[in-house]
C-alpha cells in the first residue's frame, strides 16, 4: 500500500512529503506450479509462501486443506496466492449418471437407483428421475454418486 508521510521542521520552517510503502507479511497458500482452470487441487499443487497481506486485501487462504479437493475456476501461476473465490467444490454427480437416492423419513430409510438429470456439487439440489416411473424430483447431492431427499422436509411424491 503506497502512502505519503509528512516530514516537517519548525526552525527553519519546511515541509516534505515522502512516499512510503507499508507491508504486512503473512503466510499464504500459493500454487507450487502453474495450474489450469478445472484442475482438482491436491497437496502437491499447493505450498506456503510469505505474502504481503495489504497487497492482496487479505483474501487469500492460510491453510492448504482449505483448497485440497477443490476445483480451480481460473489459471493460477506458480507462486501466486490461492483465493477462495477462485475455488469450486468438485462435481460429485454428473448428468446421466445412475446414482443412489436415499429417501429419509422419521420412521424409515429407502434407497433406490435414479438417473441424474443435472450435474451437481455437494449440497446442490438437482433434478433426478426414477427410471421406472419417469417421475422427476429434486434431491440434494450428498456424495459422489449419492443424493438425498428428507421426506419430512419435502412434499414431493416420487
Amino acid at each position: 500500500s503506497l502512502l505519503s508521510a509528512r516530514i516537517s521542521c519548525r526552525q527553519p520552517f519546511w515541509t516534505l512529503y515522502v512516499p512510503i510503502r507499508v507491508h504486512a507479511w503473512g503466510l499464504a497458500v500459493v500454487a507450487s506450479t502453474n495450474l489450469a482452470p478445472g484442475k482438482k487441487l491436491t497437496a502437491a499443487d499447493l505450498t506456503m509462501a510469505r505474502l504481503d497481506v495489504l497487497a492482496t486485501n487479505g483474501a487469500f487462504l492460510t491453510d492448504p486443506r482449505q483448497a485440497e479437493g477443490m476445483v480451480l475456476r481460473a489459471n493460477v501461476r506458480a507462486g501466486a496466492p490461492i483465493f477462495a473465490p477462485l475455488l469450486d467444490l468438485p462435481v460429485l454427480v454428473h448428468r446421466g449418471d445412475t446414482v443412489v437416492l436415499t429417501l429419509v423419513d422419521k420412521a424409515m430409510t429407502i434407497r433406490t437407483d435414479v438417473i441424474a438429470m443435472e450435474d451437481g456439487r455437494a449440497g446442490d439440489r438437482i433434478l433426478v428421475q426414477n427410471p421406472d416411473s419417469k417421475k422427476t424430483v429434486r434431491a440434494a447431492v450428498a456424495d459422489s454418486g449419492a443424493v438425498t431427499i428428507r421426506l419430512d422436509q419435502s412434499r414431493e411424491n416420487f
